[in-house]
């Protein structure tokens, strides 16, 4: 396994008037609202053996005061085969979990003021674990960390597992584009969100999904570039966030605030 590199698209939360208690680390680099890419290999016949692939992330608690948090997975682009795929934090592990949008379930964990999670042996910030199958699929993973308490309180890190078989440049090539920030933001009946697809792109779509990861709404692009008109009067207050995949791989994520009707 190979870090290839960390691509920043940060979300200004203070300009939607929300702190964030909890940051993401990933070896001393502050990755929150970030996108980390990885490549993975397949099933190696000779050691019989699979890429089991592990981000050590730190959670940091950049508050004096104690966060109620919980963590939860949504992958983006869930294959019909995988491997195994869960996580750990604090110091529980959870076992492999194939559903599209996953949380804990039991009562929240606890970060003291100014810690940092792994704090020692034994505790997790969160522990990504990827134990990829036969084909070294490439999958695209969101996870969450949230403030139980706090509404609105969140931060997040999407994870890119690239199998070698398809080749790093050309994977990176294929989910080539852009997107701006939905406006108006926050929004109560229509957003405009402006995107780009590169030469090499067969499709694309932006996907909506609510704080706990289940997707609530999907809009399909029939243009390389243009300005996305999106209703989202449906949709109840609260925070979402919202992807763009190109080729079935998530390129950006962003934050989008519904406000009361």
């Amino acid at each position: 396994m190979k870090k290839i590199f960390t691509s920043v698209f940060t979300i200004a939360f203070a300009s939607f008037g929300f702190g964030q208690s909890l940051h993401i680390y990933d070896s001393g680099v502050d990755v929150t609202n970030t996108h980390i890419y990885d490549s993975i290999s397949p099933f190696n016949t000779t050691t019989q053996s699979l890429d089991l692939t592990i981000h050590d992330l730190e959670l940091h608690n950049v508050t004096p005061n104690t966060v109620s948090y919980k963590v939860n997975r949504t992958i983006l682009n869930a294959p019909a085969s995988m491997g195994n795929l869960y996580f750990c934090t604090g110091t529980q592990c959870y076992s492999p979990q194939s559903a599209t949008t996953w949380t804990p379930g039991g009562a929240p964990l606890t970060l003291a003021g100014n810690a940092t999670l792994p704090s020692g042996p034994g505790t997790y910030g969160i522990a990504a674990h990827y134990d990829a199958d036969t084909l070294g699929t490439s999958i695209d993973v969101l996870y969450r960390v949230y403030n139980t308490a706090v509404a609105g309180d969140t931060a997040y890190v999407t994870i890119h597992y690239i199998g070698v078989a398809t080749g790093i440049t050309e994977s990176a090539k294929l989910a080539g584009g852009n997107i701006s920030a939905a406006y108006p933001n926050p929004a109560s009946s229509l957003v405009s969100i402006k995107y780009d697809m590169n030469q090499y792109a067969e499709n694309g779509k932006i996907s909506f999904y609510d704080m706990l990861g289940k997707k609530v709404k999907e809009v399909v692009l029939t243009e390389k570039q243009g300005v996305a008109k999106v209703d989202v009067s449906e949709l109840k207050s609260g925070i979402y966030f919202y992807s763009f995949l190109v080729n079935d791989k998530a390129v950006a994520t962003k934050k989008l605030v519904i406000s009361s009707k």
